[in-house]
């Protein structure tokens, strides 16, 4: 028997859903609190050094973000050079303030190793590292260079590196995977120790490497770090020599989906057709924001990402409860709800799954499926039952009330 939710209880509906956002939020902040107050706990380096093993917002361990997770013993160029120049990865320059950032002098790494191409310089939020130098003032370091691989509106592997403020004798540095989130507008870190897996591959049987390993730093208060922090060694025969020549390739791997559906009597087939046809068209145009601004990035590295933005996101937040709204006229309510709450619901793992991204916060979960039945919503008020005559439970607004405010929360920084 159908249920029918007047507007009164989609209200009530609507506050409980910002309500649980707002928690799931709150939950989420106390799980990634930053460290108490007082002295910055510091490890160790090779150097005497002390190095606290995070990154922070700001100048104080209040506002602590990352784990370090690898210590480059040896000469800063030359860390900066191999990385930049020898790599693993498909990496391109990435715009500094949005300018183009030259790459580096090229040169040879190892005329056996595997084809790669250089890392490029990253645009990013500016981080602080805590150091107190063995023959020095304790101080906050910025990053001396930020690299990354991947699509400033897509999903990018990030590094910030931090040179030794004396000798140039160490790089600190933290490697994270993050994606551009559509609804937050900003980079949500979605993996740390992928990143520094990767970066490890990096160092892995070159000849200029004299010692890889693992050294427990206990700092595993973030994301997905474990608190071992990968440390290598340079040769330090290896710095002139460094220099000779170019190691060229790269390697990429691609996925596709398919999914297919038996349709099994004439009198399902134009429901389930047009079911499957608003679901495909939420996702294609989801899908379509998201490519579409990478591609964008692309075509036009010279301009600043913040600009696609402005031009992707009202298609966003403004085109999607209109297609969903045309989409799903001719269904019936339950059907349009399922059909529209379906096409973004399937959009987004999608768009999880193509850019790698395999744990979410809670807040950001239950703030999906608060924009998930507002789309339902819409697409019911359009349905056939809610344009007969006499009936009218205002479906429309309710399920664009909650899309808005949903759409509004991550904007001022409630989820």
């Amino acid at each position: 028997m159908p249920i029918d939710v007047r507007p009164s209880t989609a209200v009530t509906i609507l506050f409980v859903v910002i309500a649980m956002i707002a928690g799931a939020s709150i939950v989420t902040a106390e799980f990634s609190e930053s460290a108490s107050p007082g002295e910055p706990e510091t490890v160790t380096l090779e150097d005497g050094s002390e190095l606290w093993p995070y990154t922070s917002r700001e100048p104080s361990t209040h506002e602590r973000t990352l784990s370090i997770n690898l210590v480059v013993y040896g000469d800063s160029d030359v860390t900066e050079r191999a990385l930049r120049e020898s790599t693993l990865a498909d990496w391109e320059d990435v715009e500094e303030d949005e300018q183009d950032i030259a790459p580096a002098e090229e040169f040879e790494i190892d005329g056996n190793a595997t084809s790669t191409v250089a890392w490029g310089g990253a645009d990013g939020a500016t981080r602080y590292v805590y150091v107190d130098p063995a023959d020095g003032t304790p101080m906050w370091l910025v990053e001396s260079y930020q690299l990354a691989d991947g699509d400033y509106l897509g999903d990018r592997r990030h590094i910030r590196a931090y040179n030794d403020p004396g000798e140039d004798d160490w790089t600190a540095m933290q490697a994270h995977d993050e994606h551009w989130d559509w609804f937050h507008l900003r980079h949500t870190v979605h993996s740390i120790e992928d990143s520094q897996l990767a970066v490890e591959e990096e160092f892995i049987d070159r000849w200029y490497v004299e010692n890889l390993s693992r050294d427990r730093f206990g700092n595993d208060d973030s994301s997905d770090a474990d608190g071992w922090v990968t440390i290598v060694d340079l040769d330090d025969r290896a710095t002139y020599l460094l220099f000779a020549g170019l190691l060229l390739g790269s390697t990429r791997a691609a996925r596709s989906f398919e999914q297919g559906k038996e349709l099994w009597s004439n009198d399902d087939v134009q429901t389930t057709v047009r079911s499957l046809l608003a679901v495909a068209v939420l996702v294609a145009l989801y899908l379509s924001i998201r490519f579409g601004a990478v591609g964008a990035e692309r075509l036009l590295p010279e301009r600043n990402p913040k600009l696609i933005v402005a031009v992707f996101y009202p298609i966003l937040v403004i085109g999607f409860p209109i297609a969903a709204y045309l989409t799903t006229r001719q269904l019936d309510r339950a059907q349009a709800f399922t059909a529209a709450a379906l096409g973004f619901t399937v959009a987004i793992f999608l768009d999880y799954t193509v850019m790698g991204v395999t744990t979410l916060p809670l807040d950001t979960v239950v703030h999906r499926g608060a924009l998930a039945v507002g789309i339902g919503l819409i697409a019911a008020g359009a349905s056939q039952t809610a344009r007969e005559p006499g009936i009218e439970f205002g479906y429309v607004r309710t399920g664009a009330l909650l899309w808005v405010v949903a759409v509004t929360l991550p904007l001022l920084q409630f989820v």
